[in-house]
């Protein structure tokens, strides 16, 4: 065979594993969108306030978060990361079902904070939902970590696998959002058994796709990666990055689990006109998120962060959030909300892009499923958690608007300090790398 044969023989190969791995993403993450953005409002029908909400977000991760750090460690050592990856998604389409099966408590009075804990059905929900936030950040540390094996060398193009799951969840929200709306035609209550349906075919069919990933692990996980992982987080640079990590989920929990919410606030309070259609349009608002803003910003992630350092890129971000924050907080019309999905998008994508990649970059060979379950922790099990518990009070005790304008001073005064701490770190290791080349 030619050697010209052979190059095109590797090339379709690592083209046929790069296209499995777009296909995953886009069914695995586009699985979550018709139950993940619409489980606070699910919540708020039922009759759950925003301090049980936000109390119901910030416990539902710290099973994630022992999952992830443990299911990380486990692949890295016993070489069974593609095992536990397909059994991931299989799990996730039960828990799909077992949450279609929990039996609807509609009402449009909001129950006392002690009456919801004392309902059987509140538990369930809350076990349920629980077990399908911990599957999904396993699941999450797995791709990534699989992505970036498959792409070997060129990590920096990990942005542009990753764009396929926004590409996929943008689509499957705005379908799901027009289907609820037409399911709930002339009915009292939004109906979400269309969501339940879309989530369950497409985790169904990732199976499938998850089961043809060939996953190759490269390095095998030693004690002296272990050790190597310890250090790493004995370095100043890397638990700054943690913190920003952490700071970067106080702030996007809000967003994620507290901006429908807000939405259709704006809805009954200033345009009740909007409330027939506005799962279309909360659908609508990820749609734009994801095509305006984050499909753009991950395609380009790759050329941004190799000309702008990753730290300047997270300043960035936090500038931007305190800009979105704002905006939020003046907006009347929810339909407005739209423009500034696009920022949302923009932030993310960048966000998630130069973590991973950073991440990446700092983590000794072999123990790469570890660091980043422990870069899931910092974002999932402790910045989240924090911003779901005071976002949930915060909307019951000064409401959402006022909320908002809290939290664009927080997102500006974070951006500073961020800067000023980076400028400090990066000055002292300039001054240690003379000192040790002298």
């Amino acid at each position: 065979m030619s050697t010209y044969s052979l190059l095109a023989n590797k090339s379709s190969q690592i083209n046929k594993k790069l296209l499995l791995i777009k296909i995953h993403y886009f069914l695995g993450i586009g699985g979550y969108a018709p139950l993940v953005p619409f489980l606070s409002t699910m919540a708020k029908q039922r009759g759950y306030s925003s301090f049980i909400v936000g109390l119901i977000f910030a416990v539902m991760p710290i099973p994630g978060l022992l999952a992830k750090l443990t299911f990380g460690t486990i692949t890295d050592k016993f070489n069974c990361r593609r095992m536990v990856f397909v059994l991931s998604v299989f799990i996730t389409s039960l828990l799909v079902f077992v949450m279609f099966l929990i039996p609807d408590t509609n009402t449009k009075e909001e129950m006392g904070d002690s009456d919801a804990i004392r309902s059987p059905l509140f538990w369930i929900f809350w076990i349920t939902i629980t077990l399908f936030s911990a599957t999904a950040m396993v699941k999450n540390v797995l791709e990534d970590t699989i992505c970036m094996e498959l792409l070997g060398e060129n990590k920096h193009k990990y942005g542009e696998q990753r764009l396929w799951g926004s590409i996929g969840y943008s689509l499957l929200a705005i379908v799901s959002g027009v289907c609820i709306d037409w399911y709930s035609e002339e009915q009292e209550f939004k109906n979400y058994t269309p969501c339940f349906v879309i989530s369950l075919i497409c985790f169904i069919l990732d199976i499938v796709v998850v089961s043809t990933i060939k996953v190759v692990q490269q390095s095998p996980y030693t004690k002296k990666v272990s050790s190597d992982i310890k250090k790493l987080l004995t370095e100043v640079k890397i638990l700054a990055f943690l913190v920003w990590i952490v700071l970067f989920g106080f702030f996007v929990s809000f967003i994620w689990n507290f901006l429908f919410w807000y939405l259709e606030d704006l809805s009954n309070f200033y345009h009740p006109e909007t409330k027939s259609w506005i799962k279309t349009l909360q659908g609508l608002a990820i749609l734009i998120q994801c095509f305006g803003g984050e499909v753009p910003s991950f395609f380009l992630s790759g050329f941004i962060l190799k000309r702008v350092s990753h730290m300047n890129v997270f300043s960035i971000i936090f500038f931007v959030y305190a800009l979105m924050f704002f905006l939020f907080s003046i907006i009347k019309n929810p339909v407005y909300i739209l423009p500034v999905e696009i920022l949302n998008g923009v932030t993310f994508a960048l966000f998630y892009s130069g973590a991973i990649s950073y991440a990446n970059l700092s983590t000794p060979a072999g123990a790469e499923g570890t660091f980043q379950g422990v870069i899931g922790t910092a974002l999932t099990g402790l910045g989240t958690p924090i911003g779901n518990l005071i976002g949930g009070y915060m909307f019951k005790i000064v409401g959402s608007i006022v909320s908002f304008k809290i939290l664009s001073v927080l997102a500006l005064i974070t951006c500073i300090i961020q800067i000023i701490v980076n400028q400090i770190i990066n000055h002292f290791s300039k001054n240690i790398n003379i000192n040790t080349t002298s």
